[in-house]
């Protein structure tokens, strides 16, 4: 048993003495935006940068005035340089419950309750590969992208 638990505690160190070390961020900027459709604010909508090639996603949801801060790994750790791909969605959920009412729903009806989901941003924009919409973040430069979203 001394010997398992002295095997535990070297292994336990080598993950944790390899975990404080570089964390894929290295390098990564501060990268910003905005949100429009039809010249309005989206509140909620999720932005992806997709890395054109090699390297890692980076993504952000939109706040109230539909501004968003990208996040690679961590709250707010910025983008990697390069250039991006970007897709934008946004979904709308109706009929959607607490898990108390959806359980009183069912008691009541013997049948869960309906849930519809629709989008409320074009479906072309969903999809990096497919939306038009590109990015290049740059060390240095402002970072800061407009996507003012139309039909």
């Amino acid at each position: 048993m001394r010997h398992f638990m002295g095997f535990i505690l070297l292994t336990a160190s080598g993950v944790f003495m390899g975990c404080g070390g570089q964390t894929g961020t290295e390098g990564a900027v501060a990268a910003t935006g905005t949100v429009t459709y039809q010249g309005q604010p989206v509140e909620g909508a999720t932005v992806v940068f997709a890395p054109e090639g090699q390297g890692r996603a980076s993504s952000a949801i939109t706040d109230a005035s539909g501004r968003f801060q990208l996040t690679t790994l961590g709250p707010g750790d910025g983008a990697m340089p390069g250039k991006y791909q970007v897709g934008i969605s946004k979904t709308e959920t109706s009929g959607d419950m607490s898990r108390e009412e959806s359980q009183a729903y069912f008691e009541k009806h013997g049948e869960p309750p309906t849930v519809t989901t629709t989008e409320a941003l074009p479906e072309k924009y969903k999809s990096p590969a497919n939306s038009g919409l590109t990015a290049e973040i740059t060390e240095g430069g402002k970072n800061d992208f407009n996507f003012d979203l139309t039909d």
